[in-house]
């Protein structure tokens, strides 16, 4: 029991589904004969697609861990669901924290921050490949904080390499850049979890870099493993007038050279980043009236 709470509490803050959940204080919450259905949509090497529903209103806590031998959760399901709300209150006492120290004039309480209502779909990333994992969701009281009823799980297993070849069509328009996530066959992709970033040449180079690929590489193997709000879906759209948007502050320049690669995060990142999960494109901005689209064919290898 020792190595179960000990893990837990370590891969829970992580992995655990921490998102706003738009609830009303006052909406309808069952804690009796709540049923949680689980449907996984989807699994590949780093992230899966899982749907969540309920038959009642009520708030539930979901989350994601690999399995462990000798372990049946169902048989000390009132034990694994108290760890696991334990270390999910854990992270949500470190985000208050952080919100009060910034002065947020208004700090959602446990239940609309941490827990879920209604159906949703989620996706769980920054997974290991050839993994087996738990997927589970329990009912929450929301007064008290304490579970409410079963455990529902459902086991799954993540491939060994990434089988959905994604690359990135990018655009620049004035101040505006756009990233869409594409198949082989140019159509968009809007459920594979990337990342990407711009930055200008003289960075890299005052960064000590040897090549842009590794910047990048360093750069989003840093949101893999430490900054998941980074990580993006489908289409992305950025006005590059230095204000920013919690993910870049890029300030485009007339004359300067730049950099902007994209990443699907699927599966641990590898130096070099492999091509069929990859895109770079490095651009001279000439001012508002620049207008140009660049696709995958015109990817570069990294390199300056």
């Amino acid at each position: 029991m020792a190595t179960l709470v000990s893990n837990m509490s370590r891969l829970l803050p992580v992995l655990l589904c921490v998102i706003f959940a738009a609830c009303n204080p006052n909406a309808v919450a069952y804690t009796d004969g709540v049923e949680i259905t689980i449907d996984v949509e989807q699994v590949s090497a780093g992230f899966a697609q899982v749907s969540f529903s309920t038959n009642k209103e009520a708030f539930y806590l979901i989350s994601i861990q690999p399995t462990q031998e000798g372990i049946d959760p169902q048989k000390i399901a009132k034990t694994f669901m108290l760890l696991s709300l334990d270390s999910a209150y854990v992270d949500y006492l470190y985000w208050r924290n952080q919100q009060l120290q910034q002065l947020t004039p208004f700090v959602a309480d446990f239940a609309s921050h941490s827990l879920q209502y209604g159906d949703i779909t989620h996706f769980f990333t920054l997974l290991q490949p050839s993994t087996e994992y738990w997927v589970y969701a329990f009912v929450v009281d929301p007064n008290t904080n304490k579970p409410a009823g079963k455990l529902f799980l459902e086991t799954i297993t993540t491939d060994s390499i990434s089988r959905i070849p994604v690359q990135f069509e990018y655009r620049i328009d004035g101040y505006w850049d756009y990233i869409y996530p594409v198949d082989s066959t140019g159509e968009i992709i809007s459920t594979i979890p990337w990342v990407g970033e711009t930055i200008d040449s003289l960075t890299i180079r005052e960064g000590g870099w040897r090549v842009p690929g590794e910047y990048f590489f360093n750069r989003f193997k840093t949101v893999y493993y430490e900054d998941y709000e980074r990580i993006l879906y489908g289409i992305y759209a950025h006005d590059n007038n230095g204000v920013g948007d919690g993910t870049s502050a890029t300030h485009f320049e007339v004359g300067k050279t730049y950099y902007t690669a994209m990443a699907a995060l699927d599966a641990p990142l590898v130096f070099p980043l492999p091509k069929n999960i990859y895109s770079i494109y490095r651009f001279t901005w000439t001012g508002e009236q620049m207008d140009t689209v660049f696709t995958p064919a015109n990817s570069m290898s990294g390199e300056w």
